[in-house]
This record gives structure tokens, C-alpha cells and sequence, in this order.
């Protein structure tokens, strides 16, 4: 079991946990399964208590679930068919718990009520606790090899976007580029995208909610490409803007822009720096300019398992870098008429500083075309 998930849940707390999704489950015993959901192909999950630890599982998993997991102090309970079955071995291992704590935001509702229904027919009063900011506190600092496995999700990653540089030409459609992208990365090794991957073009990088779709990429476009892969579970993220063949002077302005606020706001990190402080270095950098008012207030977030984790870099956020964290920042302005331009890096947090995991060699910004370099 990862034993400082451990700790960190029962430091100050001396009931159990049942830990639900599949992200907290892989992180707390090393299993893993390829249902977007577990309904799909049977429950699992995993009961933390002070005095034990037990992973419940169909029991056609087995053999997987003994190749996988790396738990040794884990009781294996394996179960026959529903999901009754297993609430109803949950509940024996509950002793005289009088609090459970869950995963408010990914327990699914039918275990969660046939868990009620089970306590109330044997007379039995819970509270419940929500720990999901807890077990989020605890994926923050990342192990060695946590950061190893982000560096290379973040290589393959890197490796996909230089190939992307000669990849977006005139007359692609964005969906073109994202398929495109996807397979270049599995045949590197990424085991599937972290997120919906994003390759929008001209005005659709305006609205960075937009999916890509049939648009078909134009000469002078900015193309914003946002994607990662996923390595041996953790995932990259990062993003950045081209100009299609050529540039005009408000485009390279609007780059160089959103280039200095990200170069500015990483040369700040380092340990005990806060992320207000990262916030009022980017409105530092952008006051007064043209663009403010279509600058984007949201800097950046932690990233790991999920491409997306907590906390955000966001106004009025009080988080503090701490050594092993791994952050993105990832300023992003889109002006109408312009285009949208983001760039997005992942930053480890080191002892006296940062260093970037990602990053191209060459820093173009006009590609498919004379290019327009930028330092």
C-alpha cells in the first residue's frame, strides 16, 4: 500500500475510509482497470482503517488483481456478483466504526445507497465524512517515482508536439490533428489521453471549450494545440499556439504577450512561493497592455494521475509551492479578430527552484511556413 497515503489519512482521524475511484484506488494499492466506470465490469474499492487495509474486487479479477497489486499489507476479498455482495462485506468490516469516511464526488450513487440500506437493516448508524480534499492533499507531493513516470508521460508528450510542428499545414481539419496526434503518441507508448485533446483553429481558439471539428486549418490561422499522453498512469499536459505559414504583427505581439507572462510566472517558483503571488506577477506583466481585458485569469493547476488536479492557480487561491509538487502554467489570451494563444509547461517544484519538464527546442512560433523565430 502506498503508506503515506496511509499516514496522511489516519494522523488525525480513527475511523475508516472507503476509498472508490479508480484513480485513489491505483494510487493507494497500485490497481488499475480500463472501465471508464466501475458498473461496467464489476465494483472494486479499497477500506482503509487504522487497524487494516481490505481491496474488495469480483473474483474473475484475481489473477490481475494479484499481477498488479503491490499492496502487501492489503487483504484480498474477493466477492461473487453484485454489487449487494460486496456492500454487504464492507459493512462486516465496519466493526464498531460510528463515522466512514467516502469520496463524496466519486462514490456511485447505487453503492452508496445499497451501503445505507445495508447499515440501516442491521440497526447500524454511520456519519458520513466527505475526504476527497484529503486524498487530494495527499497525491500533492509527488515521489521519486511519480516524478519519473511525469517526466515521461511528458517526453512522449514533447516528442508529439515537435512532430505536430510538421504535422498542421493548410487544409487539415482540426479533428484531422488530433487523431493524428493520438496515434503518434500510443506508438510511443502513451497508454491513452489524459484528456479531450484540443486542436482549434483562427476563431474557434477563442473559445477554448470548443471541440475540434471539421474546420479546416487556413494560412495565417493560430492553431492552439492542447494534449498529453499517459505513462504508466500519470499524465502530461501541456499547450501551445502556432501561427499557420505566417504571422501579422498583432498575432506575434499577442504571442510574445502570453510568452513573457508564463516566462515571468515560472521564474518565480520555487518553495513557500504562494499561488496569489504567481497570479499578481502574471497581472503584473499584462497591466496596461492592449490585451488585459481578454486575458484569461486562471494560471495553472497540479497535475499527476489526472491531468487536472488540485489546487488551481487562481485569484484568491492560498496554496503554497512546496518541494515535489508539479504544477502547469499556463497563461492564456484570446482576442477576437487576433486569434487565442495559450503556452502551457509543466514545472517541478526543487529544493531551490524549478525545472521545466516540458518545453520544445526551438521556440517557434510561425510553422508550415517562413517561420517568424522567437527566443
Amino acid at each position: 500500500m502506498n503508506m503515506r497515503t496511509y499516514e496522511k489519512l489516519f494522523q488525525d482521524r480513527d475511523y475508516p475510509v472507503l476509498i472508490t475511484t479508480q484513480q485513489n484506488i491505483f494510487y493507494t494499492v497500485g490497481f488499475s482497470t480500463a472501465a471508464r466506470r466501475p458498473s461496467q465490469i464489476g465494483y472494486n474499492c479499497v477500506l482503509l482503517a487504522p487497524d487494516g487495509a481490505w481491496f474488495f474486487f469480483p473474483a474473475g479479477w484475481q489473477p490481475l488483481v494479484q499481477e498488479q497489486l503491490y499492496a502487501e499489507p492489503v487483504t484480498l476479498v474477493p466477492y461473487q456478483g453484485s454489487v449487494e455482495q460486496m456492500a454487504e462485506r464492507i459493512v462486516q468490516r465496519l466493526g464498531n466504526a460510528k463515522c466512514l469516511g467516502f469520496e463524496q464526488d466519486g462514490m456511485e450513487l447505487n453503492l452508496y445507497l445499497t451501503l445505507r440500506r445495508l447499515l440501516k437493516e442491521t440497526g447500524r448508524s454511520l456519519c458520513w465524512t466527505d475526504v476527497s480534499t484529503h486524498l487530494q492533499r495527499a497525491r500533492l507531493i509527488k515521489s521519486p517515482e511519480e516524478i519519473q513516470a511525469l517526466r515521461d508521460s511528458a517526453q512522449v508528450a514533447k516528442e508529439a508536439m515537435e512532430y505536430a510542428k510538421s504535422l498542421v499545414r493548410p487544409g487539415l481539419r482540426e479533428r484531422d490533428v488530433v487523431a493524428e496526434l493520438e496515434y503518434f503518441m500510443r506508438r510511443l507508448g502513451s497508454e491513452g489521453v489524459p484528456f479531450t485533446m484540443k486542436a482549434l483553429a483562427g476563431e474557434n481558439a477563442l473559445r477554448t471549450i470548443n471541440l475540434p471539428g471539421d474546420y479546416r486549418i487556413q494560412e495565417g490561422d493560430v492553431v492552439l494545440l492542447d494534449f498529453g499522453a499517459v505513462v504508466n498512469h500519470y499524465a502530461s499536459d501541456w499547450t501551445r499556439s502556432f501561427a499557420v505559414g505566417y504571422a501579422g504583427e498583432e498575432q506575434r505581439e499577442l504571442y510574445q504577450l502570453v510568452w513573457h507572462i508564463e516566462r515571468a510566472c515560472i521564474q518565480m517558483i520555487r518553495p513557500g512561493v504562494r499561488f496569489q503571488q504567481l497570479m499578481d506577477q502574471a497581472m503584473k506583466v499584462i497591466h496596461g497592455h492592449p490585451y488585459a481585458r481578454w486575458f484569461n485569469p486562471y494560471l495553472g493547476h497540479s497535475i499527476g494521475i489526472n491531468s487536472q488536479e488540485w489546487p488551481a492557480i487562481v485569484p484568491g487561491a492560498e496554496d503554497v509551492l512546496r518541494e515535489n509538487m508539479v504544477v502547469t502554467i499556463e497563461p492564456g489570451v484570446y482576442v477576437p479578430g487576433v486569434g487565442g494563444v495559450r503556452i502551457e509547461d509543466e514545472v517541478l517544484v526543487t529544493a531551490n527552484g524549478y525545472e521545466i519538464l516540458t518545453g520544445l527546442r526551438d521556440e517557434e512560433f510561425v510553422i508550415g511556413g517562413a517561420g517568424y523565430g522567437e527566443e
